[in-house]
């Protein structure tokens, strides 16, 4: 199998918020570069399974590799190429948008301030930049992250309902920006939606 084939890879990963039962339960996939929809219905995992991904929750059971960083044996290496967008508020919600992606830029080697600015301008961004997340809108907190984590140029890009709250101009944006992705070989977004996504993936994911 090629390395771009083989560009995200897990196996038999397992995770379970209690006892009673796993949540994802000895998961292998493989995954290429390009936008994947990850679809499936409440309660199949899939929110998780971002999260796992992410870094953000550690499996009980399992391997992740992404372009041959092991998420368990180079943690920060592999988070260093993984950003990740939920459907919660971005976390650091005292700063304001232009600091929250400085920080984070300092984090990420492929971060790029131009990048940052075409997706604040895609976005709508330019008069909330100096207001602190905390007392923006949910839709404008929600952009200010998809932002972000669009400029940091991770190989792997994790999106967990992207559509959730967004007006037209956003979604316009964020769909000719998937479909960029669709065809990029060089880095993949895996995305969690029960909206169609507007866009034809590379490939589709059900659960």
């Amino acid at each position: 199998m090629s390395i771009e084939a083989n560009f995200l890879h897990c196996e038999a990963l397992s995770f379970a918020y209690t006892q009673q039962r796993r949540v994802v339960d000895l998961w292998t996939q493989t995954l290429a570069p390009g936008l994947c929809w990850l679809r499936g219905a409440n309660g199949t995992g899939k929110s998780t399974r971002l999260k796992l991904l992410a870094g953000a929750l550690t499996p009980q059971y399992g391997t992740v590799r992404l372009q041959g960083l092991d998420l368990q044996a180079q943690p920060l290496d592999y988070r260093r190429q993984v950003s990740w967008v939920g459907a919660e508020p971005p976390p650091f919600e005292h700063l304001n948008p232009a600091e929250r992606f400085a920080f984070l830029a300092g984090l990420y080697p492929r971060a790029d301030a131009a990048q940052w600015q075409a997706h604040v301008d895609g976005f709508g961004l330019t008069s909330f930049l100096h207001q602190p997340l905390s007392q923006l809108s949910t839709g404008t907190q929600h952009k200010a992250a998809l932002a972000a984590a669009l400029a940091l140029q991770t190989p792997l890009l994790l999106l967990d309902e992207p559509l959730n709250a967004l007006d037209a101009q956003s979604l316009s944006y964020l769909r000719a920006r998937m479909a960029e992705a669709a065809l990029a070989r060089d880095r993949l977004w895996l995305v969690v939606s029960h909206e169609d996504l507007g866009v034809p993936p590379s490939a589709c994911l059900d659960l």
